[in-house]
């Protein structure tokens, strides 16, 4: 049996507290606004590549992902860190994983949707005193669920170390 992910510890460690989740509140509704049209470009974007396109198997499957998509980052922009979440970042990961998508895929969709975001907070909030705050805390859980999800990559090449394979 594993060892569940202590996510008290995560949190602390990327400094997640009561003010990150107040600057993500702040930030939401721009976030809210703006996901379908992230995520149509983040698809467009990744079909652009044989890898992505192989990965993602056509695009009728373009409506089932971005719902997918979009669920997710709404659970993870709602701030709600507990024991769910954390299931449900790994659940994707493990998805992820099986769907033989590689490390560094996975960090150039984390890249792709933390660059579009700091462009939506830095057009709504330019000028703005608490755009330091929100740029970071957006940084900060985005990193979170990075973490979870590539940390079920680890743990699978650790599984199959121990059980003899390579």
């Amino acid at each position: 049996m594993q060892k569940p992910i202590d996510l008290t510890n995560r949190l602390a460690l990327l400094r997640i507290q009561e003010d990150t989740k107040g600057s993500v509140e702040i930030f939401r509704p721009y976030l809210w606004e703006h996901l379908p049209l992230v995520i149509d470009r983040f698809y467009r974007h990744l079909m652009s590549f044989p890898e992505g396109r192989q990965i993602i198997g056509g695009e009728h499957h373009l409506p089932r992902l971005k719902d997918a998509q979009e669920k997710h980052w709404k659970r993870l922009f709602s701030c709600e860190f507990d024991h769910a979440y954390a299931e449900s970042a790994m659940t994707i990961g493990r998805a992820h994983l099986r769907a033989g998508v590689a490390p560094y895929l996975y960090i150039a969709g984390y890249s792709f949707f933390t660059c579009e975001l700091v462009r939506i907070a830095s057009d709504a909030f330019s000028g703005d005193l608490q755009l330091t705050s929100i740029l970071t805390s957006i940084q900060k859980v985005i990193s979170l669920d990075m973490d979870l999800a590539l940390s079920v990559y680890t743990r699978e090449l650790w599984r199959a170390k121990l059980a003899g394979g390579h």
